[in-house]
Order: C-alpha cells, then sequence, then structure tokens
C-alpha cells in the first residue's frame, strides 16, 4: 500500500498502535436507495495519502450513528486505509426517541431483529454497489475490509458468510477481502443449523475483538463467552493463520464502540477516560488490516510474534 509502511527503511513494521503519518480528513453525506426507499446518512474518513491502502465499511451497533467508531475509523486512516462508516435507519438512534431507560432498553430489543439485520445487509450491500458510480465514494478498485460493532458485528458474520435460519445463504461479495468484528457474537447458538455449520462457511479472514466483561447492553442471553463462539467455529486459515480473536481483561461492552453515541450515554454509565488497552486494541485491528486488507506479510508475522509481547497477562490471543 502507499504510505506509511513504505516509511521505515530497514523493512520493519512501524509500530500500528501510534498514529499514522497521513493526515486524515472527513466528510458527511447520503445515499438514497429508491428501490427500497431509503436514505443512508455516512460519514467518510480519507487519508491524504497518494492512493489508499483499502477501504473499511463499518456498521455500527445498534442505538448508533455514523459517528459511531470514529476512534477506530480515523486512526486506520492515519495508516492510509479510506473508511466510510455507514447508518442503518431503523436501528440507528432515531429509534430510540426519549423515555426511560427500560423504555430505551425496549426499543432497542425490538429493533434487534432479523428484518433489520437483512436491511443493514443490504444496506452494506448497496453501498458496494454504488463504488465507482456515486462521486461522493471512494473509487471501486480499492481492496474492501468490512468491520463493525455488536449488531453491526453480526451484519458483518451475516456478509462475510454466516449461515444464519430465516436469512438466505448468499456468499460474500468477491471483493471483500477482511473482515473485523468487534463485541461479535452467536445468539441462540443451539439453534439449527448449529454453531459448525453456521461459521463454517466464514472463511474470509476475520479478527474479533471482545473484553471478558462484554456482555452485551441487558437485552438478551449474550454472555462474554458467547463473544468468542465465531471465532471458535470459522475454519483455520489455510495458508496461514488468518483468524484471530482478542480478548481484553476488563473490557466492557462500549469499550469496543469506539465512541459511543449521546443514546447509549443515557443508557450506560461510559467510562469517560480511553480504556487501558485501547492502543494494543489500535494496533492489533491496524495489523490486520495491514496484514489482510494491504497483503503486508510483515504485518501478519507482526501479529503473531510481536502482539503477544505487548499484551497485558490476563488478556488472551489466539490465533489460526
Amino acid at each position: 500500500m502507499d504510505g506509511p509502511l513504505s516509511l521505515i527503511p530497514d523493512g520493519g513494521l512501524p509500530d500500528p498502535g501510534a498514529a499514522g503519518p497521513w493526515r486524515v480528513s472527513t466528510r458527511h453525506g447520503e445515499l438514497s436507495d429508491p428501490d427500497r426507499a431509503r436514505t443512508l446518512p455516512f460519514k467518510l474518513y480519507l487519508p491524504d495519502a497518494p492512493r489508499p491502502g483499502g477501504l473499511i465499511l463499518f456498521s455500527h451497533g445498534l442505538g448508533g450513528t455514523r459517528e459511531g467508531g470514529a476512534l477506530w475509523l480515523r486512526h486506520w486512516a492515519s495508516h492510509g486505509f479510506a473508511a466510510l462508516a455507514v447508518q442503518h435507519p431503523g436501528s440507528d438512534a432515531s429509534v430510540l426517541g426519549a423515555g426511560s431507560p427500560l423504555g430505551l432498553r425496549r426499543a432497542l430489543k425490538a429493533a434487534m431483529n432479523p428484518a433489520e439485520l437483512a436491511r443493514r445487509a443490504d444496506d452494506i450491500r448497496y453501498v458496494l454497489g454504488r463504488l465507482g458510480h456515486d462521486p461522493q465514494l471512494p473509487h471501486a478498485g480499492l481492496p474492501i475490509g468490512l468491520a463493525g460493532h455488536s449488531f453491526g458485528a453480526v451484519t458483518v458474520q451475516l456478509l462475510a458468510g454466516e449461515r444464519r435460519a430465516g436469512h438466505p445463504a448468499t456468499p460474500p461479495d468477491p471483493r471483500l477481502r477482511a473482515t473485523l468484528a468487534l463485541s461479535p457474537s452467536a445468539r441462540q447458538p443451539d439453534a439449527p443449523p448449529g454453531l459448525a455449520q453456521r461459521f463454517a462457511h466464514l472463511r474470509l479472514p476475520f479478527m474479533g475483538l471482545t473484553g471478558s466483561r462484554d456482555d452485551g447492553m441487558g437485552l438478551s442471553d449474550i454472555s462474554a463467552a458467547n463473544r468468542e463462539l465465531p471465532y471458535r467455529h470459522a475454519p483455520a486459515g489455510i495458508d496461514g493463520p488468518d483468524k484471530y480473536l482478542l480478548v481484553f481483561a476488563g473490557g466492557n461492552h462500549l469499550d469496543f464502540a469506539g465512541q459511543a453515541s449521546d443514546a447509549e450515554g443515557s443508557l450506560f454509565a461510559i467510562r469517560r477516560e480511553p480504556a487501558v488497552f485501547r492502543d494494543n486494541l489500535l494496533a492489533a485491528s491496524t495489523a490486520f488490516w495491514q496484514a489482510h486488507l494491504g497483503l503486508d506479510g510483515r504485518a501478519r508475522r507482526w501479529l503473531a510474534t510481536d502482539l503477544p509481547g505487548r499484551l497485558r497477562p490476563t488478556d488472551r490471543f489466539e490465533f489460526k
């Protein structure tokens, strides 16, 4: 990729947890899908690199907006990747309105349903289809990655090949090169078709990032252990490791949002200071994109050899 990796003359990998060398600009816009009568707000992050090393699409969690994931997306962009945060009507902040915390939780739970998940996946497919046709968006020739938090992570899993009851078995878009899920999950793990078959087609490179206290938003039966299941049941890489799981000790659900929305703030006591593991999350995720979106062999080796040494003893990192 053009940019930061070429700045190290001895061939070593610069610290992916530190801010990259590229200045980042942002702009807001909207895409209109007339066939579905949906308007999709977005926020685009652009590095000032001659050519971005790839394009990362981001799907926010329940009650979020296009401002979600800002911490992660700006950092990835500083390392040369363009990033596009898509807002999903029907499961964004608009469903919350004003009300008591209990009423807001009920509104969130109502929005987390198979129909909304299908609409979210179609939102991302629509954006992919507009690349190269809409001047607001980056050009179509960039390698593409998907990332998301919580319900956005589930959206990513579906688009990456997860087979879920009630959803057609649709193969991933051939332009997708890598996927990253912040707070992934496998709700109803005992339901057909079973976890082994459910994640057997998750063949794209995949990184799951979660925490030992990432037990969700009190909406259903999600536990911190459940968030490890997509990784556990995904197939191992064929040409070396390309599936990764990083569990940060003490990490809670909103530590992985990248930027908690006002709606989330009205529901939860948000930790205002950065999580102690933030820099390691930035490092791991950036190296993942460099390795599997930018196809940089140094970053792939760094994940296996250098990353474990900078984690705390209570964190857990696995790959296969």
